[in-house]
């Protein structure tokens, strides 16, 4: 289903009735530009649970313990941790056209009312979320999987999705050459905090906490982990004499003073990290 098929009678009713509710105006070009994030957001989803071997279902039973991810017809992601002892967590994320920060609604005990069918809305038992958008791809863990590796490929898949959601949808609204604000540190502030149940206040105090600690460490020369990002370490600079370079703007001959013995920080990035952007196409 690339950009030159048209889209099923659906889809094109859903995403005019997106359009209609964000706020852009009803044109063609509008509509086009849903079209072509609407076709970015699935196929970015299809390569993310390829690539983490999870199975395209028709169907997921209501007593089905797998973790699953279901992209809807909106857009919004569904993701359904492994089942533990007769329910499972929920988290509902949806990505409105017009929001730098998605709504996320979680439940620690879901159940599903009904078996997740392709088409139909997902719906629940209780809870905040009721029902959702019609499922579009119902993406379901491998059979003999790990619980406790479901739940990591389930997390991973939706942090990862949630982000770009959101990056793909600024292009409907952001002027070409504007920066995206979506990773400064209100930003995260706001998504880690929707995404956890927590105040705004209580998650920058953590982060805020988090960020002293790590630079406490480079300041008493230890090397401090940060997990799978990689690891930071001050490193030990030697001194540099003064010397004439040519200026590359104008060709003019400037003079670099010289710098004494210094500490400076340096990041070594994890190899998970470094594959992951080895990976990535360039544009």
């Amino acid at each position: 289903m690339n950009g030159t098929h048209p889209l099923p009678p659906q889809i094109e009713r859903h995403l005019l009735e997106v359009v209609r509710r964000s706020g852009l105006e009803e044109s063609d070009e509008s509509i086009q530009a849903v079209r072509t994030v609407w076709r970015e957001k699935r196929e970015l989803f299809l390569s993310q649970i390829h690539s983490l071997r999870m199975n395209e279902e028709d169907t997921l039973g209501a007593d089905d313990p797998r973790g699953a991810l279901v992209l809807t017809y909106s857009g919004s992601l569904l993701s359904l941790a492994p089942e533990h002892r007769g329910s499972r967590r929920l988290e509902y994320t949806s990505i409105e056209l017009r929001r730098d920060v998605p709504d996320v609604v979680w439940q620690e005990q879901a159940a599903l009312a009904e078996e997740i069918r392709r088409d139909r809305a997902v719906r629940f038992r209780s809870g905040p979320i009721r029902s959702t958008s019609p499922a579009l791809i119902v993406a379901v863990c491998q059979e003999g999987l790990d619980e406790r590796e479901q739940e990591r490929r389930i997390r991973e898949a939706t942090i990862f999705l949630t982000g770009s959601f959101v990056q793909i949808n600024r292009s409907l609204t952001m002027e070409a050459g504007t920066e995206s604000d979506q990773f400064n540190l209100k930003s995260m502030v706001d998504t880690v905090a929707a995404r956890n149940g927590l105040t705004k206040i209580m998650t920058k105090r953590v982060i805020d906490d988090f960020l002293k600690v790590v630079e406490t460490g480079l300041l008493l020369r230890e090397p401090v982990s940060l997990g799978r990002l990689g690891r930071m370490s001050l490193r030990e600079r030697p001194a540099q004499r003064a010397r004439i370079v040519k200026s590359p703007a104008t060709g003019e001959e400037i003079t670099v003073p010289a710098k004494p013995k210094r500490l400076t920080p340096k990041m070594s990035f994890g190899k998970a990290l470094k594959d992951k952007a080895a990976a990535l196409e360039i544009e």
